[in-house]
């Protein structure tokens, strides 16, 4: 049987649940079964749609509130929701003890950070100098930067290149790594752009789009398709 992947979605104010499409076709073309988790406040109704799952995708979005990282909100911080805050943050303390695959990208991605312990720039552009441009022009299935994979990661061996293409819209990221995170990528200002947890069966953290450059690029559908094979393990295990 083909790997169900339950995807954390958006929350619009009357809290319906708004996933973008692209992530659907990055899980269904890599060969996986796409869901998606609506917004529900019980822990053990989690619980109970966390067992019966393969694998979770934590999706993008609005900003996390900073609270969650101690932290006054800035200025430049843009719009939260608690909601979903909630939602996903009580979703990823129950996805751990599971043991099954996580994938999480742009939000996604710092809401991993944030739950393990880290810290984010509420806005890159006014906290961090010389920064290359995190909220690209260009069509968002058009990459607008490279990623530096650092060496001897999951990512360099997975793609088997020192650099790789990657789209940037978003104005926040990783501060502070998260506890028992190792760094996979970082842009060429030093900011994070992919990490990953050593000690967890699959736990992979994307700040670009990957699913946007599904199409159009050669690396970016590795991404997916690496996920998916994990996820398919994990299955076959039990």
């Amino acid at each position: 049987m083909k790997p169900v992947i339950a995807i954390l979605a958006e929350l619009d104010d009357k809290l319906n649940s708004n996933l973008r499409n692209t992530y659907v076709k990055a899980i269904e073309k890599s060969g996986g079964v796409p869901i998606l988790l609506p917004y529900v406040e019980s822990r053990e109704t989690i619980e109970e749609l966390a067992g019966r799952v393969d694998g979770f995708l934590f999706s993008g979005g609005c900003d996390i509130d900073p609270i969650r990282y101690g932290e006054e909100k800035s200025p430049s911080c843009g719009r939260v929701d608690r909601n979903r805050d909630a939602l996903e943050f009580k979703a990823f303390d129950l996805v751990m003890s599971t043991s099954k695959p996580i994938l999480g990208i742009c939000r996604g991605a710092q809401l991993i950070n944030v739950a393990l312990g880290g810290t984010l720039y509420q806005d890159i552009a006014s906290e961090v100098e010389r920064h290359v441009c995190h909220e690209q022009t260009e069509p968002r299935d058009m990459p607008s930067h490279e990623v530096k994979l650092i060496p001897d990661t999951p990512l360099s061996s997975l793609m088997g290149a020192e650099r790789i293409p990657a789209n940037s819209f978003h104005h926040q990221a990783v501060k502070r790594i998260g506890e028992g995170l190792d760094v996979m990528a970082t842009a060429d200002d030093g900011i994070i752009e992919a990490f990953y947890m050593p000690s967890h069966v699959y736990l992979r953290a994307y700040q670009w789009h990957p699913e946007r450059l599904f199409s159009s690029d050669k690396y970016n559908p590795r991404i997916f398709g690496d996920f998916i094979e994990a996820c398919r393990i994990c299955q076959n295990k039990e």
